[in-house]
C-alpha cells in the first residue's frame, strides 16, 4: 500500500470530500425516510409484511454487500467500486421515486442498499488508505460528522417535503433527490480518487471468497425473517436455521484459509480481541439509533397525532447533538480512549431512561418537548462514541484488511439497523390500528406508549450489551498497557498495536 497521506495533501483533501459526500447521501437516505414511511404506507396500501421490509431492506442489503464489496475493494481496487456502487444507488433511487406498489418500492430500497453497501466500504477504505494516526482519527470524525448532518438534515427534509408536497407525493420526492446528486459525484470520482492503490501482499493471495459471501447473506437473511415474517411458532426454526448456516460460514472460512487463500473473515481479524469487542459497541449503538428514531418519530406522528414537520422537530435536537459532538470526536478519542466511550454510553442510556419517562407520565405537548431535549444530550453522546469507536475498532485491522475489517464493521451495523427497525415497527403496526399516513391523525390511547416503553426496553438492552463489550476492551488495553510499561495516549496505543 502506499503512503498515508497527511491532511494537508490535495488529493487526500479531494478524496476526503467526496468521501463525506457520498458517505452523506446514502446516511441521508435512511434518515430521511423515518417521517415518510406512514405517508407511503397509507399511499400504497401496504401490510404489516410490507411496512416491515420497507423499512429493513435498505439496511438489509446495505449490510449484505459490505463484507463482498470491502474484500473486492482490497483486491481491484477502491475507484471503480466506488462508482458502480453510486451509480446503482442512483439509479433505483430513481426507480423507487416511480413506483406504483409497494412490492416496487422494496425492490428499489433492496438494489439501492446494495449500491450504498458496494460504495461504503470503499469510503472506510479510502480514509484507512489515505490518512493515518491523529489524522486518520480526524478524518473518521469529518466522516462521523457527515452523518451526523445527515441524521440532521434527514428529519427536517422529510418533514420540509411531506409539508410541501404533501403525503401522496413528499413520498417519491425523497426518493428523486438522490439523483442529481448521484450524477454530480461519479465524475468527480473519476477525476480525484485514486485509479487503484498498490495491494498490499501481507495481506496474502488476492482472491474473493463467492462462497463466503453467499453464506454469509444467508446468515442475514436468517436472522431478520423471524423479525419480519415469522411467527412465535416458527422463529426458533429460523433463528436454528441461522445458527446453522452461521456454523457452516465459520467451517468454510477456516477451510478456505487452509487452502492458502484469503477468506472474507481473515484469521487476524477473527483473533483481534479490540476488533471484535469495538465491532459489537458498533452493532448495539447503531441499533439503539435506528430503533429510537423508528420509536420517535412513529408515536409522535401516529400515538400524538403531530404533523411531519413538528415531528421532524423532536427529531432534530438528537440528530444536532451528534453533530457538534462528532466534530471535535477525535480529541475526545486521543484523551480518553476506550474509557470515554464506556462513559458516553453510560450518559445514552440514562437518557433513554429519561425519554421513557417523559413519555409515560407527561402529555403529549409537554412530552414531544422532553423527548427533543433530552434527545440532544443523547445526540451528543452518540457523536462521542461513533467516530472514536471506528478510530479505535479499525486500528486493529491487520495490514491489507482495511476494505474488508470496515465492510464486517458496517456489516453489524446494518444489520442491527435492519433488525431493530423491523422489531420497532411491528411493536407499533401492532399497538393501535396502524401508522397513520396523514398529518394531524387523531392521537390514540396508550398502546402506542406501551409500544414505545417496549421500544425504549429494547435499546436500553442493546446499550448495557455495549457497554460491557465497551468495558472488556477498557479493561483488555489497560492491562496490556500496565504489562508492556507502555504510557502512549489511547488512541496512539491502538494505532501502534495494530501495525
Amino acid at each position: 500500500m502506499g503512503r498515508a497521506a497527511t491532511e494537508t495533501d490535495t488529493s487526500a483533501r479531494a478524496g476526503l470530500w467526496l468521501c463525506l459526500g457520498a458517505g452523506f447521501i446514502t446516511l441521508l437516505d435512511q434518515s430521511v425516510f423515518v417521517l415518510a414511511v406512514p405517508a407511503m404506507t397509507a399511499g400504497l396500501g401496504a401490510d404489516t409484511a410490507q411496512v416491515q421490509w420497507i423499512l429493513a431492506s435498505y439496511s438489509l442489503a446495505f449490510g449484505a454487500a459490505l463484507v463482498p464489496a470491502g474484500r473486492l475493494g482490497d483486491v481491484l481496487g477502491r475507484r471503480a467500486l466506488f462508482m458502480a456502487g453510486i451509480a446503482v444507488f442512483g439509479a433505483f433511487s430513481l426507480m423507487g421515486g416511480l413506483a406504483s406498489d409497494p412490492a416496487l418500492v422494496i425492490a428499489a430500497r433492496l438494489l439501492q442498499g446494495l449500491g450504498a453497501g458496494t460504495l461504503n466500504p470503499q469510503v472506510l477504505g479510502l480514509l484507512q488508505d489515505l490518512f493515518s494516526g491523529t489524522c486518520r482519527a480526524k478524518a473518521l470524525g469529518y466522516y462521523a460528522a457527515a452523518g451526523g448532518f445527515a441524521a440532521v438534515c434527514g428529519p427536517l427534509l422529510g418533514g420540509l417535503v411531506l409539508s410541501a408536497a404533501g403525503d401522496t407525493a413528499g413520498w417519491r420526492v425523497l426518493f428523486l433527490i438522490n439523483v442529481p446528486l448521484v450524477v454530480l459525484l461519479v465524475p468527480l470520482a473519476f477525476r480525484f480518487l485514486p485509479a487503484r492503490p498498490g495491494r498490499d501482499h501481507r495481506a496474502g493471495p488476492a482472491s474473493v471468497d463467492g462462497v463466503g459471501a453467499l453464506l454469509l447473506g444467508a446468515v442475514v437473511v436468517a436472522f431478520l425473517l423471524p423479525t419480519v415474517h415469522g411467527s412465535p411458532e416458527s422463529a426458533p426454526a429460523w433463528l436454528a436455521a441461522g445458527a446453522a448456516v452461521l456454523l457452516c460460514f465459520a467451517g468454510w472460512e477456516l477451510l478456505y484459509h487452509r487452502r492458502g487463500r484469503t477468506p472474507l473473515l481473515s484469521a487476524g481479524l477473527a483473533r483481534s480481541k479490540g476488533y471484535l469487542l469495538g465491532t459489537v459497541v458498533a452493532l448495539c449503538q447503531f441499533g439503539v439509533g435506528a430503533a429510537m428514531s423508528a420509536v420517535t418519530a412513529f408515536y409522535f406522528l401516529s400515538g400524538s397525532g403531530l404533523a411531519p414537520l413538528a415531528a421532524a422537530g423532536v427529531l432534530a435536537p438528537q440528530a444536532a447533538g451528534m453533530l457538534l459532538a462528532s466534530g471535535s470526536s477525535w480529541r475526545f478519542v486521543a484523551r480518553f480512549g476506550r474509557a470515554g466511550i464506556v462513559f458516553a454510553l453510560a450518559a445514552s442510556l440514562a437518557t433513554l431512561v429519561a425519554k421513557d419517562f417523559a413519555v409515560q407520565h407527561l402529555d403529549h405537548s409537554a412530552a414531544a418537548l422532553a423527548v427533543a431535549a433530552v434527545g440532544l444530550v443523547q445526540g451528543a453522546a452518540t457523536g462521542l462514541v461513533v467516530a472514536p469507536n471506528q478510530a479505535l475498532t479499525l486500528a486493529h485491522a491487520p495490514a491489507g484488511t482495511a476494505g474488508v475489517a470496515a465492510g464486517f464493521y458496517q456489516l453489524s451495523q446494518r444489520f442491527s439497523a435492519a433488525l431493530c427497525s423491523a422489531a420497532v415497527a411491528g411493536l407499533f403496526l401492532h399497538a393501535g390500528p396502524g401508522l397513520a399516513g396523514v398529518s394531524g391523525a387523531m392521537a390514540v390511547d396508550g398502546g402506542y406508549r406501551g409500544a414505545f416503553h417496549n421500544g425504549i426496553l429494547l435499546c436500553s438492552t442493546l446499550t448495557a450489551v455495549a457497554i460491557a463489550a465497551g468495558s472488556l476492551d477498557w479493561i483488555r488495553t489497560a492491562r496490556a498497557r500496565r504489562q508492556n510499561g507502555k504510557a502512549a495516549r489511547p488512541l496512539d496505543q491502538a494505532l501502534a498495536d495494530s501495525r
